[in-house]
């Protein structure tokens, strides 16, 4: 399964519109967003921008606003306490009740993928322990701007996916049945 996973458009109009271009030319099965995806007020036309022909799954981050969330749910978007099943692969969100195959977090786990320039590790020590209990092959966030990148944590691939920093375009993860790739775009 070929997976887009983006997170921190901010409702950016040129991160929105690379999204929409990366779409057409990754060809994914499938659409992560992992928060942050809209200014405020701006909820319902950031997502209008973001419709995508294939399946778009998501969470919302510190930066949006209850309405996002609420417009998540209603177009069916949103990953909440049930894991939800894409081309034979399951997806959950930070309130996830049971296993899945990608764990979609804002936050990434504390420790990984989290660290500012001064130093700081920001990542979330529930969404760590969250990862370790669950163990998804594969958890994708954002919310650390200057931490896009790929890395293990044990037996999970971890993709901070942020395109806050103007340092990365998303991230493009490959899973088959046996295996689980990243690479940032």
């Amino acid at each position: 399964m070929r997976i887009l996973a983006c997170a921190d458009l901010h409702g950016v109009s040129e991160r929105i519109e690379c999204v929409r271009d990366l779409i057409a030319e990754t060809s994914p099965e499938v659409v992560l967003l992992a928060g942050d995806l809209a200014g405020y007020d701006e909820e319902g036309a950031a997502l209008d921008a973001l419709r995508s022909p294939v399946p778009v799954l998501g969470v919302g981050g510190n930066m949006d606003g209850p309405g996002l969330v609420a417009e998540l749910l209603r177009r069916g978007w949103l990953l909440d306490d049930e894991p939800r099943a894409v081309g034979g692969f399951t997806f959950g969100g930070p309130a996830v009740r049971g296993p899945c195959d990608v764990l979609v977090s804002h936050f990434p786990p504390k420790g990984t993928l989290d660290a500012t320039p001064s130093g700081d590790h920001l990542g979330s020590i529930r969404v760590r322990e969250l990862m370790r209990t669950l163990g998804p092959r594969v958890l994708v966030c954002g919310h650390v701007h200057e931490s896009p990148g790929v890395e293990r944590a044990g037996s999970t691939l971890v993709a901070n996916c942020s395109m806050g920093a103007g340092r990365a375009r998303g991230a493009l993860i490959l899973l088959t049945g046996d295996d689980a790739t990243a690479e940032l775009l």
